[in-house]
């Protein structure tokens, strides 16, 4: 069966483009007038292409939740909690029973809340400890929520982590934070900053893996 795209998005750019992002739609970039049985023969030509990133997505076994989350199995630290919506007042969580009690007036809401306040604890807390261990300073450590990154590190030194980050295992937390620090040292992807993390965490490969596998995660709330 050929490949339809979900979205084709025209412009005044010159060439033409598809991408899978990170909830399995597939993505056209055309010019304003490129024909569209041009279109589907280049999709055929990138089919196999498109067939496995699409297999990959739907291997990491992650939904993105309905409107009303109830029920829907968020993953904190790396371990799913159903999320049960309540008549209360306040979120509370069941760490034993796997579970994310939350009223249901502004759901949504006050559940992004909660992971920020949880997320900047639990960052400030490896960050300050990591950057100690490995004889690194930093500027400061904001949240992010952006869609596309999982940290960065600004030229000043300056670290943002995504709050989503917090979906992840603590190892995964940790790769990331290791790896915007060796950032204040090495402003770029070369070897040395690679061999940098790789001084700290040896199996740093097999934990960006995982972020690489479950971008979807960057889409939820």
């Amino acid at each position: 069966m050929a490949v339809k795209p979900d979205k084709v998005l025209r412009s005044k750019r010159k060439t033409l483009s598809v991408s899978v992002n990170s909830v399995g739609e597939v993505i056209v970039r055309a010019p304003l007038r490129y024909p569209d049985e041009k279109i589907f023969a280049f999709l055929a030509d990138k089919e196999n292409w498109i067939l496995k990133h699409k297999a990959r997505l739907a291997s990491s076994g992650i939904r993105l939740p309905d409107s009303s989350l109830n029920g829907y199995p968020l993953l904190l630290l790396g371990q799913p909690h159903e999320i049960v919506l309540t008549d209360g007042n306040r979120i509370r969580l069941d760490s034993e029973a796997k579970r994310l009690e939350i009223p249901r007036v502004n759901a949504e809401e006050r559940l992004c809340r909660w992971l920020k306040e949880n997320a900047r604890r639990i960052f400030t807390e490896r960050v300050d400890t990591l950057s100690k261990a490995m004889g690194l300073t930093y500027q400061s450590l904001a949240l992010s929520s952006a869609r596309t990154t999982w940290g960065t590190c600004t030229g000043d030194n300056r670290l943002r982590l995504n709050f989503r980050l917090l979906y992840a295992p603590k190892a995964v937390i940790e790769y990331v934070i290791v790896h915007e620090l060796c950032h204040t040292v090495h402003h770029d992807h070369s070897k040395a900053f690679w061999a940098a993390v790789e001084r700290i965490i040896p199996d740093y490969k097999q934990r960006r893996k995982w972020l690489k596998d479950r971008g979807v995660l960057l889409k939820i709330l």
